[in-house]
């Protein structure tokens, strides 16, 4: 069942008060705005300057350009006096909403306002009114605590400008929900799905159990592994299923060290039924996460660590090339990490480009030449933290990541995201966290499409999970308790 606290608002606060955070520090208007005026007084309480302005004719549900109201602001703020002025002068407290649909009863408990809570409630607001996610008051104080979340609760006070007091918070989140629930709060928490149901839809997907490949239905119990290494402690990871559907590349570790990137790999293919096993490169490199190309070439792609800079190089070769004819298709002398694909040659890759920095571009391949590189705008996100095991959607319209905060690699505590792509413009736009929004310190990882986009397969706490994008829905698909479930990878899908 999924749990909405700090992911589920965090966004959606940092553009509502981008307005009444500060005026900016360029050229200034001639003519200052009342209703961004308003706001600001709304931020900082100031009820003299709140009766000033509505007295000169500013309307008392002026909006900004994210849709917030002065009501919504001071509740933001938690100026509790301010908001109840603006209720008296005739703020609408349904109109009271963020860009996102969060009321202000939301963000006033969300933040653990307790005086605006109870003004909020006295006043007539709806208890149980859900945003766009579907979440009501109580589901924002429902989470239970963790250091992420703390932290979390430190990195959003501080980009909004609030003063935050964790003890306080973590002390006042039980109190506000047991006053939300005395006064019949509800949450908007969707029920688990069955696994039944899953196993119905028939999905299949290729992913790893105990160091094989599996290729099975989701939600029914798995059968021989299509691989078994010949060497004990040797391992397979991370099956990628071709566009053709008929084939699987995936990494050999050959040799295991407890420093990740130190690991010996084998770049292999193999069919889906198990048969037409072969490798693609010897056992002298570190080759990770391969995938393959959706431009009709059905090449296999991987990145392979440099060993003179500690960076990667993003690898391609053939279907039934020999170990020694793989060539990079990036510049060794930076860094690049490719994730995804798409259909017009492009792959999304992280780089630290000489030029143009750090960050996430979609790379145009160039063979003999230097590629291009176009950067993706992510919401915002890449200045919060690292984006990782990107995946675009078939239809190339949609995309799901991991996300983690700061940008040492850190793979424990992340949330997992989806959100539109527009290829063309190179943009991420209405982000939506869907599991471990609380950033729990636990492996939540390797989210990916399944046949017919409805569904999102990832891996969590050694099982696998199915999430619904339409109804919100999370369903255990694994079957063995006692098995370690990783790396999920739809039908023909590549990620």
């Amino acid at each position: 069942m999924k749990k909405r606290t700090a992911w589920t608002l965090a966004i959606a606060l940092l553009a509502v008060c981008s307005q009444a955070q500060a005026e900016p520090k360029a050229e200034k208007p001639k003519q200052p705005n009342p209703a961004s005026a308003l706001l600001t007084a709304a931020k900082e309480g100031d009820t003299g300057a709140i009766r000033k302005l509505l007295s000169s004719g500013t309307k008392v549900d002026s909006r900004d350009q994210s849709g917030a109201t002065p009501l919504f602001v001071a509740s933001l703020f938690g100026r509790a006096d301010a908001a109840k002025l603006l209720i008296k002068k005739g703020a609408d407290i349904k109109a009271a909403k963020g860009g996102d649909g969060s009321t202000a009863l939301i963000v006033a408990a969300f933040f653990c306002h307790t005086d605006t809570v109870k003004l909020l409630l006295k006043s007539g607001a709806d208890i149980n009114t859900v945003n766009k996610r579907s979440d009501t008051p109580l589901d924002a104080v429902s989470g239970e605590w963790s250091e992420g979340l703390g932290e979390f609760y430190a990195g959003v006070g501080k980009a909004l400008g609030l003063k935050i007091d964790l003890e306080s918070i973590k002390a006042a989140r039980p109190k506000i929900a047991a006053l939300l629930k005395s006064r019949g709060g509800k949450t908007g928490k969707k029920p688990a799905g069955k696994i039944e149901d899953v196993a119905k839809l028939g999905l299949r997907c290729s992913y790893y159990v105990n160091g094989r490949i599996h290729v099975n239905v989701l939600g029914t119990p798995e059968g021989k592994p299509i691989t078994v290494p010949p060497v004990k402690g040797w391992e397979d990871f991370k099956p990628s299923w071709s566009k053709t559907g008929d084939m699987l590349v995936f990494f050999r570790r050959v040799k295991n060290d407890p420093v990740v990137v130190n690991w010996k790999t084998v770049l292999c293919v193999i069919k889906v039924d198990g048969t037409g096993f072969q490798k693609l490169t010897d056992d002298t490199n570190t080759n990770f996460n391969p995938t393959w190309t959706r431009d009709g070439s059905n090449t296999p792609i991987w990145n392979r660590r440099n060993l003179k800079t500690g960076g990667f190089i993003v690898m391609k070769s053939k279907v039934g090339n020999r170990p020694g004819q793989e060539v990079a298709i990036t510049n060794p002398r930076y860094h690049n990490w490719a994730y995804t694909c798409l259909m017009d040659g492009r792959i999304l890759v992280q780089s630290v480009h000489p030029k143009y920095g750090w960050g996430y571009f979609l790379m145009t391949p160039k063979p003999g030449g230097e590629p291009r590189y176009e950067r993706i705008d992510t919401a915002g996100l890449e200045k919060k933290g690292l984006l990782d095991r990107i995946s675009i959607s078939p239809s190339e319209d949609k995309v799901c990541f991991e996300h983690q905060i700061g940008h040492k690699h850190n793979p424990i505590g992340r949330t997992l995201f989806v959100a539109d792509f527009d290829a063309k413009k190179r943009a991420m736009t209405n982000v939506k966290p869907f599991a471990n929004l609380e950033r729990k310190p636990q492996w939540f990882a390797y989210p990916r499409w399944t046949k017919g986009e409805k569904v999102i397969v990832y891996h969590a706490a050694r099982a696998l999970y199915l999430y619904n994008v339409k109804d919100g829905k999370t369903t255990r698909v694994s079957t063995n308790p006692r098995a370690d479930y990783r790396y999920p990878h739809g039908e023909a899908m590549p990620k």
